[in-house]
């Protein structure tokens, strides 16, 4: 290169380089002055770039007002004195919702049963009132799939988020069904080849993938996608974690596995599988390690398909000592999980130091779910391990979790972590909202060789992501990679908010 073209190399380069460090410096000493008010926060965070939301349970998602409505214009019953949602014909026992939801002293009592909303007041724990809504209110959401994906992506829409994956059960009642149907078929001590080739799975999945399609067509009717009317979350890529159930009894447990790992391999809209409900139950307890062993078993069967796993869930007191020494390291080491969802009691496991080393060398990220903790387990502040992960140097994503059972948002939980935690530079947030894409089971290779700098792969050097490529390889690049073309659009956002936020 002459002297007169690394000139101007040069020059190009800072004009580029420049305003957008200038424009972040600004929008960093603007969040520093704003970050004690909590009101300005909140319009700082809702409107700052999120990538992802890695850890959102599709039923726990939905505000109670929502379910209400739904349940008293589907003609659905009420338990007046627990609120749950039956199916009709209604009776004086159980009396309409429509009828029974009309007075407003009532109204609010059903909002109260089908989220934590007023807990305190109550004589039951944030963690039993929590895990008791979901059986109260699920019964008014069946029918509703549609309307829920288009109230859960309409919210991380709104919230300037790029990318949702939707942990959801579709399917599993009927691989529960095929189990106790068929007693020792899905035993343990059976290879695992022989439940992924159980015939019935494969109808099963066939089952699953129809009704996903007829609900995702009625989510995009209801918000007008593909129309000048669209809805905000019209704009979100929506991806699914198929979500087991893990308190039923085992082959039940199995087959649900077996059924997440099918559904991941048949259709690109499940990028994974998760294993949910309350890691504390005696049940789950005693099978803990089974279920680890289980999915281990399938996934050297089918090796490309990425598992989350809630591990680590607890608080101390919540379970015995000897509970809390290897959830998580269990679900590395035995299941080969990807990410860990919650890992609240990372600090009370044995050779903790060891599996947080590990995990930072692996890239294993954990999904941190601040209200949640809070809540349900009591962990604020210090008590969360959330600065122990980033000082190992795991990578870390803020999500929402149950966000209607919790009356929270994802904005909220960045703006719990900005108030919380005063250390986290607005460099830092960045690095939150860009490992929620970087770490997602979306389809293809990174854009970002770095999230804490945001740095491109080299196919993407130099290039500006508020407009088109320049270079054909980069094009190239972002055409061939889902999840470079997310983060293309991330990036974009931040260039954008930073250029207007100060």
């Amino acid at each position: 290169m002459n002297r007169l073209a690394a000139l101007l190399f040069l020059l190009s380069t800072l004009a580029w380089t420049v305003p957008a460090r200038a424009d972040e410096a600004s929008t960093a000493a603007a969040f520093q002055k704003l970050r004690t008010s909590p009101w300005l926060l909140r319009q700082f965070m809702f409107s700052f770039p999120k990538g992802g939301d890695l850890h959102n349970h599709l039923d726990g998602s939905i505000y109670a007002e929502s379910i209400i409505a739904w349940a008293g214009a589907d003609g659905k019953c009420v338990d007046p004195a627990s609120g749950q949602i039956s199916f009709p014909p209604c009776d004086a026992a159980r009396p309409p919702m429509k009828d029974y939801a009309a007075d407003s002293t009532r109204y609010s009592q059903l909002v109260d049963a089908y989220s934590v909303r007023n807990y305190e007041r109550g004589a039951r724990s944030g963690h039993d009132q929590t895990f008791v809504t979901f059986g109260r209110f699920i019964p008014g959401t069946l029918g509703r799939e549609g309307d829920m994906l288009r109230e859960a992506s309409n919210r991380r829409g709104v919230e300037n988020t790029v990318y949702l994956e939707l942990l959801q059960s579709y399917g599993m009642d009927k691989a529960r069904a095929l189990a106790a149907a068929e007693p020792g078929a899905f035993k343990a001590d059976r290879p695992a080849s022989d439940w992924a080739g159980h015939p019935a799975l494969a109808r099963i999945v066939a089952e699953t993938r129809t009704d996903l399609d007829r609900h995702e067509a009625r989510w995009r009717e209801l918000s007008h996608c593909g129309h000048a009317a669209a809805e905000p979350g019209c704009g979100v890529t929506v991806r699914y974690l198929a979500q087991v159930i893990r308190t039923f009894p085992p082959e039940q447990v199995n087959v649900q596995i077996a059924l997440a790992f099918l559904l991941v391999k048949a259709d690109p809209r499940y990028v994974g599988l998760n294993l949910v409900a309350p890691e504390d139950d005696p049940g789950t307890l005693r099978h803990y390690r089974e279920q680890m062993a289980v999915i281990g078993a399938l996934g050297k069967l089918h090796p490309d398909v990425n598992v989350s796993l809630h591990a680590g869930e607890f608080g101390f007191g919540l379970v015995p000592p000897e509970d809390l020494r290897d959830h998580i390291r269990q679900a590395l080491d035995v299941a080969g999980a990807r990410r860990i969802g919650h890992g609240e009691a990372i600090g009370l496991e044995t050779g903790a130091l060891d599996t947080l080393r590990d995990m930072a060398r692996r890239g294993v990220a954990v999904e941190i779910n601040l209200t949640s903790n809070a809540i349900v387990h009591d962990l604020k502040g210090d008590q969360h391990p959330f600065l122990l992960y980033r000082r190992f140097g795991v990578p870390t994503a803020l999500s929402a979790d149950d966000e209607g059972v919790f009356r929270i948002d994802l904005t909220n939980e960045y703006q719990r972590a900005a108030a919380t935690y005063p250390g986290l530079s607005y460099r830092d947030f960045k690095q939150l909202s860009r490992n929620a894409l970087h770490y997602g089971f979306t389809a293809g290779q990174p854009l970002l060789a770095d999230t804490a700098s945001g740095r491109f792969v080299p196919a993407c050097t130099g290039e500006r992501p508020s407009r088109e490529p320049k270079a054909a390889r980069c094009r190239d690049f972002l055409a061939a990679h889902a999840k470079a073309r997310l983060q293309w659009d991330l990036e974009a956002r931040f260039a954008h908010f930073e250029s207007q936020a100060h």
